[in-house]
């Protein structure tokens, strides 16, 4: 009775602590000493902000931080996100289905484990255990549930459920969601078709294959330079020491736990993640979720089993604890706002006076400096980091805005250039040869002559 009592108490615990971590993803500015909800607090957040603002205006809609080019990641789970956010700001929204999906993930997992769904989520969340800055699934749960728990929903629906159709169409709705995170699971339910050879598996093998290749066709193919299985082909090398270390929990847990088709995911994952790493972290992502499945589901061989279980699950949470602080400490080196006061009259005019899909000209500099204009209208360039983890040629635009500063060679792809105060520090002085349509004491806006 006591097991069955521990599972709910653990539920509503990680549910507070999720609510907490929802403030702490907030921008604090330490000249107010207070958070601000409607600033984001990471260049990923500005990213989904930008995603969530500009998704609803276009169709397939543009990469926020590539003004002009369809986006060229998973986007359909973001339209929650986006029409919540016409009734809340994007970041209010993106914590609002972090909530919602954490409650959504506890209770099917409480459908189809009723004994040990505490245990999982606990493994779910220890997951960023010496990984906080690879992202993995503990941390990033607290601050992008909304991207990724919809994914691992419908996966362990896809895995658990009794009715074929619901399984069949949950495993083709999470090659939507996420066709590169499909690719493991694709290779598991082969291997597990190989092995049963039962119709069952073969259809299910099937609806995923059709949803993969509907993610390759509808979503990743959009990248124009490159075909759709780049991410695989050019991110490949052997590197498993990440992984190795992240696995390590579940190489003892498999000692006192047996679950064979956990198990073969998790190696499929680990082996998947030692080789290819167009997304490091996904493959970490698989092995939690491999790990809490096999503790949720399997059976224990051993007599120590339940100790073993205890002291590997204390450990975990003891460094997601540690992670989390280490991520979202307010005073520390990598938490610094995303905001700058004196843009928002400049930001105010141009919600107000330009078309949703124009495309601005704006500066990212580095991590610090960036094109906070991004949030509210697509850029010519934004955040490099991303655009250049997408695969996407980066740098003829990146050489069009120097030229666009220092000599008024716009492309043609610009309806505005934006010259704010990171413009400023790296473009001082210049005057551009197009009509002004804004100006205040820190930005000037020009419109594209064309």
């Amino acid at each position: 009775m006591i097991k069955n009592h521990l599972n709910p108490i653990i539920f509503v615990f990680l549910l507070i602590l999720y609510i907490v971590g929802q403030f702490l993803i907030g921008t604090y500015l330490p000249a107010d000493k207070q958070f601000y909800f409607n600033t984001p607090s990471d260049i990923d957040f500005l990213y989904y902000g930008a995603i969530i603002n500009t998704l609803t205006d276009t169709f397939p809609p543009q990469n926020p931080a590539f003004g002009g080019e369809k986006l060229t990641q998973p986007y359909l789970h973001y339209y929650p996100a986006a029409l919540l956010g016409k009734l809340a700001n994007p970041y209010n929204s993106i914590r609002i289905l972090n909530v919602l999906y954490l409650i959504i993930l506890g209770l099917v997992l409480r459908k189809y484990f009723p004994e040990k769904y505490g245990f999982a989520l606990l493994i779910l969340f220890g997951a960023s255990t010496v990984g906080a800055g690879l992202n993995s699934m503990g941390v990033d749960f607290i601050a992008r549930g909304f991207t990724h728990a919809p994914f691992f929903i419908l996966l362990t629906v896809a895995f658990f459920s009794p009715s074929r159709i619901i399984r069949y169409s949950a495993i083709f709705l999470a090659a939507l969601v996420n066709g590169y995170l499909m690719v493991m699971v694709i290779i598991f339910l082969a291997v597990r078709a190989v092995w049963k050879r039962d119709r069952e598996n073969i259809l299910l093998l099937a609806s995923g294959l059709v949803g993969i290749l509907a993610a390759s066709i509808f979503i990743t193919s959009a990248v124009s330079e490159k075909p759709f299985y780049f991410i695989l082909t050019e991110s490949f090398y052997f590197d498993p020491a990440e992984n190795l270390i992240h696995a390590t929990p579940f190489f003892i847990l498999i000692f006192f736990y047996r679950q064979r088709e956990m198990i073969l995911l998790f190696v499929i994952a680990l082996l998947f993640g030692s080789f290819i790493h167009y997304n490091p972290f996904f493959a970490i992502f698989m092995i939690y979720y491999a790990g809490a499945m096999l503790v949720a589901g399997g059976e224990s061989v051993h007599k120590k089993s339940r100790f073993a279980l205890h002291l590997v699950l204390a450990l975990l949470f003891i460094g997601f604890l540690f992670s989390g602080y280490s991520k979202y400490r307010i005073r520390g080196d990598g938490y610094y706002p995303r905001f700058d006061s004196k843009l928002e009259s400049s930001f105010n005019w141009i919600r107000a006076n330009t078309e949703p899909q124009a495309c601005f000209m704006a500066v990212t500099a580095d991590a610090y400096e960036i094109a906070l204009v991004m949030q509210y209208r697509p850029v010519y360039l934004g955040f490099i980091g991303h655009v250049a983890h997408l695969g996407i040629n980066w740098k003829e635009r990146y050489n069009n805005i120097t030229r666009t500063y220092r000599m008024g060679l716009i492309p043609s792809e610009v309806d505005y250039i934006f010259y704010g105060p990171i413009e400023q520090r790296y473009f001082p002085g210049i005057s551009l040869p197009y009509p002004v349509v804004y100006r205040d004491d820190y930005v000037t806006i020009c419109r594209s002559a064309t």
